[in-house]
């Protein structure tokens, strides 16, 4: 009786130990949420690794591909797309991030948030040692679409 309820207590401890394990790796294989308030209600969030940046906001979602390092005179993070150039860590002590938009003539300067919790909040800077996920491929409706319909002489028996 003594050896089941060590056992179960063991596998449990195991079970819970593999889950705090899985849960760590998972948070560390993706880069921090930076979060960014700015004017107008554009809020948003990003995430920045070594080659891409991905923005998700109230309007959206964007994937800005990063701006090579050496075109960076001030050390600010880079990254742009056809339609919004960022730079990130912008002023004193990096908490700024300009965004410049094809459509509006002047910059949008936005202000790292306040963490939630009242703690630290995680440096501005790119995941380099991993690449940034690839969003899925667009929708084509024009694809073709598999079904289970034959044509022709095949048998009419399932299999």
């Amino acid at each position: 009786m003594n050896f089941e309820i060590a056992a179960r207590d063991l596998i449990g401890a195991l079970t819970l130990g593999t889950v705090l394990m899985l849960v760590g790796c998972a948070s560390l294989t993706d880069a921090p949420r930076l979060a960014y308030a700015c004017p107008e209600q554009r809020d948003f969030d990003a995430r920045l690794y070594g080659d891409i940046a991905i923005i998700e906001g109230v309007r959206g979602h964007a994937v800005l591909k990063r701006v090579p390092p050496e075109n960076d005179p001030d050390g600010a993070l880079r990254y742009a797309d056809a339609t919004v150039r960022a730079s990130f860590g912008l002023g004193v002590d990096g908490r700024l991030v300009r965004l410049d938009y094809t459509g509006i003539p002047e910059p949008i300067y936005c202000q790292r948030k306040p963490s939630p919790d009242g703690g630290g909040q995680p440096e501005v800077k790119a995941t380099t040692w991993r690449e940034g996920p690839r969003p899925p491929p667009p929708f084509d409706p024009n694809a073709p679409v598999e079904t289970n319909i034959r044509f022709g002489d095949a048998p009419l028996d399932p299999g």
